[in-house]
């Protein structure tokens, strides 16, 4: 069996590298009006350096040592965790098509178009072996928090009884004016 590891090492560095080569050597193949073409470029560089400054701060958090489950000492759930269960992996994906979006490269954004399912492959993976370690924790976890897309969950209603509850006890505890 394939450890989350190895394909990690492969896919971050195959993907950006692929992508960053393909980049520069067809820099400009998506013809773009100059104008639009421009801002493109500005905010797609901007977008580069934004996620890959982000990833690089959320990788410091991690112990010197991180290729299994158990080089953890506790579950990550909070602070970008808490958005999606995978977000560095989220913003080396924007970095990955930031990139030949910032240099117009049609060859790079396909590479970086092809190099996500193997992403999604990694992250499925990865998860399989948090499970097995953090058992139920990570399955609630992975029942809170979405996979990748950090989309606000609706917030779930309070039972009437313990809304009215709330609603009288903020009454008698509010100053009158």
């Amino acid at each position: 069996m394939v450890r989350s590891s190895t394909l990690r090492r492969l896919i971050v560095g195959g993907s950006l590298t692929a992508a960053t080569i393909a980049s520069i050597l067809t820099p400009g193949s998506i013809h773009i009006a100059s104008l639009y073409g421009h801002v493109l470029e500005a905010c797609s560089t901007a977008v580069l350096f934004t996620s890959t400054s982000l990833a690089l701060a959320i990788h410091r958090s991690y112990p010197k040592k991180h290729d299994k489950p158990s080089d953890f000492e506790k579950l990550f759930t909070r602070g970008p965790y808490k958005a999606c269960r995978h977000p560095f992996y989220l913003l080396l994906i924007i970095a990955t098509f930031s990139l030949p979006l910032a240099m117009l490269s049609l060859w790079g954004l396909a590479i970086a178009a092809l190099s996500t399912p193997l992403w999604i492959l990694l992250m499925r993976l990865e998860e399989r072996e948090l499970i097995a370690y953090w058992g139920k924790k990570y399955i609630d976890y992975m029942k809170n928090t979405p996979m990748l897309i950090p989309i606000p969950r609706p917030r779930r209603r309070q039972p009437e009884k313990q809304r009215v509850e709330n609603t009288n006890s903020t009454r008698k505890d509010s100053p009158k004016t």
